[in-house]
């Protein structure tokens, strides 16, 4: 997780969306006070609330990440629900959910009535590379 986020600062170091105050957290806490919901996504791209730009904490909200391990179907059911409740409550567009050391992406588990796009990774080493596949809505 600390990898990913690492790397997605390198590569989207100006983060230009809304004049330059969207930042990348990892496991950052939704409260049921503030958020509607008690969460704690792997990682988000958002605006960090300012009640000078943003009418209410739905606004500026980017994409949310879950990350998994060897990530089984149940699990998988459970995640996404989770992914669609965060989506539903704050507005966010785009879900990512990362596989790891699987072969499956679990898309197939996503339910149909999901509220955004998610591109869905599996990775996985196979005799010394990287597999890497994707599925999405």
């Amino acid at each position: 997780q600390g990898e990913l986020l690492a790397e997605l600062r390198n590569r989207l170091p100006t983060l230009q969306i809304a004049n330059g105050r969207t930042v990348i957290q990892q496991e950052y806490q939704k409260t049921l006070q503030n958020h509607g919901i008690r969460r704690r996504p792997d990682l988000i791209i958002h605006e960090p609330y300012d009640p000078e730009h943003h009418s209410n904490r739905r606004e500026g909200n980017h994409a949310v990440f879950e990350l998994k391990l060897c990530c089984t179907p149940k699990k998988a059911k459970d995640d996404f629900d989770c992914l669609s409740q965060i989506m539903a409550a704050l507005n966010y567009p785009l879900a990512f959910f990362i596989n790891i050391n699987s072969f499956r992406t679990q898309f197939a588990h996503l339910p149909v009535n999901f509220p955004g796009r998610l591109v869905a990774f599996s990775v996985k080493l196979k005799d010394g590379n990287v597999v890497i596949r994707e599925e999405s809505t």
